[in-house]
């Protein structure tokens, strides 16, 4: 019996992943920022950011349309990678069914750094995930890799950094979590470090929210 509800549950959730898919015309350079599935990694972020609507987003990856099929292009755990959007739905925490998806669209103004940004991001994949948010290497996490390669045309970002903060928004207090996490990489908590995160950009002047799939 709890074989079978897992089976109907799992069909459920691709159908709301395909009809999620045809709900929108996405473009390339759009922004997806995403509430990923329950872990104490992504617990930990959605406690310390908080986007659009008080969502607690805790990823964001930009939409890459080629030959007609619709990728994302994202920094994950395993790297920078080029996945397909179908891959990109099933990590989303889900919400009667549907992703817990919101999409950003850059400003008219702006779209023209499209094509850049996306031959930038391409010029990256394979690199590796920046686990210990540090401006300053060469590894890239989530909204790190979108502002490195959303840029102006006089090379500025788009998006601008913040200083970064690991405190819960409710205690005040950095959780026993982030401790653990730094102490394994051996590095002191980056707390006032210039960053960004998914929240804080999805709240950005420089883009509209143009369609919410849940």
């Amino acid at each position: 019996m709890r074989k079978t509800l897992l089976i109907l549950a799992t069909a459920m959730a691709a159908v709301g992943i395909c009809r999620a898919q045809d709900a929108f015309p996405l473009e390339t350079g759009d922004l997806l920022f995403q509430v990923n599935g329950r872990s104490a990694y992504t617990e930990a972020i959605r406690n310390v950011t908080t986007g659009i609507d008080r969502l607690e987003f805790t990823h964001v990856s930009a939409v890459c349309i080629e030959d007609g099929k619709i990728y994302v292009l994202e920094a994950i755990p395993y790297g920078v990678v080029k996945s397909p959007i179908e891959t990109f739905f099933r990590q989303s925490l889900m919400s009667d069914g549907k992703p817990i998806v919101v999409v950003g669209r850059l400003k008219p103004r702006l779209r023209r750094c499209i094509p850049q940004a996306m031959d930038r991001i391409k010029a990256l994949l394979g690199k590796r995930y920046d686990f210990v948010f540090d401006p300053d290497d060469d590894d890239y996490y989530c909204s790190e890799l979108i502002q490195a390669c959303y840029l102006k045309p006089n090379g500025k970002p788009i998006f601008r950094s913040a200083p970064m903060t690991f405190r819960d928004k409710n205690s005040g207090e950095v959780s026993p979590l982030w401790i653990e996490h730094f102490k394994r990489f051996d590095c002191k908590i980056p707390e006032g470090v210039p960053g960004t995160n998914p929240g804080d950009m999805s709240r950005s002047r420089k883009i509209r929210i143009v369609h919410r799939y849940f």
